[in-house]
């Protein structure tokens, strides 16, 4: 580009990271490789100061993780960061909302502060109003042709009654994230009224119950989405005695590629992302049927590249370089 962006990653405090995995670290690596200024703050540093908003932001330079046979390793001290500056967010080029879930009160009130971010100048990755509609547990629902049966309920004796007419169901909360709290349902399980007890808060918090799928036993596949087009796949294996397949549950990720049913899929949800200003996603997908679109901070870029041999954090740089070129044009 004829100038360097200005990237500024609102995620969560970088010794909170883990070089070696997180998604958000591959991309400033790839943004900082390229060449582009990256600077980093915490969603709850934003501020709106008159009618816009501002940040403090420090420069943050990055040691790149080291590929070795499949996994990526960081030093200890793998990131330097500079002096503290107070950033007006419409004077950066991309504005980057990679702070992990829960989508609670506090992540909301963010939305809306990025909400006062100029994004005909600013590329936002994902825009806010985007994020507070996307909720990656129903935003499937709007897809009732490619998702499993699903029911949304905080009634304990609707789901028993469900699960029982299904044999199995899996039960998640609506604001969670990395597996934690999906349960599996099992109509002869004599603790699930108790289950469902705690899940619903007594009846007073909605879940999300879907039919389980049987093609879990061979595992899910993270697909990443970037502009409505799938551009890489992982596999991901549960391990002996556990049937979720996320990565922070112990899943063993195994090295898979984009389908023509994949692209298919992708096509279907293209239009809808766009109108949300969903740039980046990671959809997962068992057997043919949609189950999550990860918005807010979607992993997987790494893993992908160590198996794949692919270099997905540069794909993406390159999409928000040519997004930023289309506005100054």
């Amino acid at each position: 580009m004829s100038r360097a962006l200005r990237i500024v990653v609102v995620a969560d405090p970088l010794p909170a990271l883990t070089p070696g995995h997180d998604s958000t670290v591959a991309l400033m690596e790839a943004a900082q490789d390229r060449g582009h200024e990256v600077l980093v703050t915490t969603a709850e540093r934003l501020r709106i100061r008159g009618t816009r908003t501002w940040a403090p932001c420090r420069p943050v330079t990055v040691v790149p993780a080291v590929l070795a046979g499949e996994r990526w390793y960081a030093v200890d001290d793998w990131y330097r960061t500079g002096p503290e500056r107070d950033v007006r967010l419409d004077d950066a080029d991309v504005v980057a909302m990679r702070t992990d879930p829960p989508f609670d009160a506090d992540y909301l009130a963010a939305t809306y502060v990025l909400d006062r971010v100029d994004d005909e100048r600013v590329v936002m990755v994902n825009r806010p109003s985007g994020l507070r509609a996307a909720n990656e547990k129903l935003f499937t629902l709007r897809f009732p042709d490619l998702v499993p049966d699903t029911l949304v309920t905080a009634d304990r004796a609707e789901i028993l009654s469900t699960v029982r007419r299904w044999g199995r169901a899996v039960l998640k909360p609506t604001d969670g994230m990395a597996g934690r709290g999906i349960l599996l349902l099992r109509p002869d399980d004599a603790n699930l009224p108790s289950i469902l007890e705690l899940a619903t808060a007594r009846g007073r918090r909605q879940v999300v119950v879907q039919r389980y799928v049987d093609a879990v036993d061979e595992g899910d596949r993270r697909i990443i989405v970037l502009g409505g087009e799938p551009i890489g796949v992982v596999r991901r294996i549960a391990v002996p005695g556990e049937f979720r397949c996320n990565k922070a549950a112990g899943a063993r990720p195994v090295a898979d590629h984009v389908t023509p049913a994949d692209e298919k899929m992708c096509a279907v949800l293209a239009p809808e992302l766009e109108r949300e200003g969903i740039l980046l996603a990671g959809i997962d997908v068992i057997g043919d049927r949609l189950t999550e679109i990860n918005v807010t901070s979607p992993t997987g870029l790494r893993e992908i590249d160590a198996l794949s041999g692919t270099h997905l954090p540069c794909l993406v740089v390159e999409h928000l370089e040519r997004l930023v070129a289309a506005r100054r044009a």
